[in-house]
């Protein structure tokens, strides 16, 4: 089973077209996943067989504007991660809620350009602003060292939670997952008027795939039900317990559907809670259910 996963910022004149193509192409007896397509451009990442995801590589990059489309693979050797093939047409590929000129965005740094940015002991060299543009729990399992979060709960927050004094006369270099989110951030800062701006290409993905032991720590946050994803899965826990502060990095989903926090446990907090973040959520999980006569 592979993971594909891509994206680009690219022009799309008829989303809704491509949605009804992808739609027949991709279905749920193959592919799992999510693409989300816009008049700004694509991304996506689902799981099929090696032969389907070739197919579905011809299938995009046949697409107008998207013949160098890049992707990422990952093996996965279990089921899909995903529970199903969700193909949808937004207003944003990913949400941020303020427009910028996808033209004018940082330079696109190669791993080995990126790892020049650390010096022989592994430490940022002077006068770098590393910014992790991802959410506070992604943040919490693993980063690459040095590094800064702006402390977002939601990508949407960048533009008001970033400190642009800080980045002022200074080598400012963003990273995401995949790239897709770094990408916007780096428009942004840009308009704002930083002028050295980068991103590292293609996201930590492709980094650990590139340079699996090197400047990473921790565990990479992915959006399925594998959780982290294979990258530097033997590494030591970066983060603790959300409940008991002991050192893990098993990060769990809580079960109360009303919270639905993302959160570090431990294996006996996570017993002991019964999968939820706290006991308040708990008691709301365990309460018998009213049987409606």
């Amino acid at each position: 089973m592979i993971v594909l996963g891509f994206y680009k910022y690219a022009e799309i004149k008829d989303p809704q077209q491509l949605l009804l193509d992808l739609k027949e192409f991709c279905n749920h007896e193959h592919f799992r996943g999510t693409i989300l397509i816009s008049q700004e451009g694509i991304n996506g990442s689902v799981s099929a067989s090696r032969e389907n995801t070739d197919r579905l590589r011809n299938v995009l990059t046949d697409i107008r504007n998207f013949s160098d489309l890049f992707f990422k693979e990952e093996n996965t050797y279990g089921e899909h991660p995903f529970n199903k093939m969700k193909i949808r047409v937004k207003k944003e590929i990913v949400r941020f809620d303020f427009d910028v000129d996808l033209k004018n965005t940082g330079k696109h740094l190669s791993t080995e350009e990126f790892l020049e940015l650390y010096d022989d002991n592994g430490n940022l060299k002077e006068n770098v602003i590393l910014l992790d543009t991802r959410n506070d729990y992604e943040f919490e399992v693993g980063r690459f060292k040095g590094a800064t979060h702006v402390n977002l709960q939601t990508f949407r927050e960048f533009t008001d939670k970033v400190d642009l004094d800080d980045l002022k006369n200074k080598k400012v270099v963003m990273y995401c997952t995949g790239g897709v989110r770094c990408e916007k951030a780096t428009a942004f800062v840009k308009e704002q008027g930083i002028e050295d701006v980068s991103q590292l290409n293609q996201g930590i993905i492709q980094f650990g795939i590139e340079h699996q032991q090197s400047v990473w720590e921790g565990k990479c946050f992915v959006f399925d039900e594998r959780m982290v994803s294979p990258m530097n899965s033997e590494g030591e826990a970066v983060s603790n317990c959300f409940i008991c502060d002991t050192s893990s990095d098993f990060l769990r989903n809580c079960r109360n559907v009303d919270c639905n926090r993302f959160y570090v446990s431990c294996a006996s907090c996570e017993e002991k809670l019964n999968k939820c973040c706290s006991s308040e959520c708990q008691k709301i999980v365990d309460k018998p259910k009213v049987k409606v006569a």
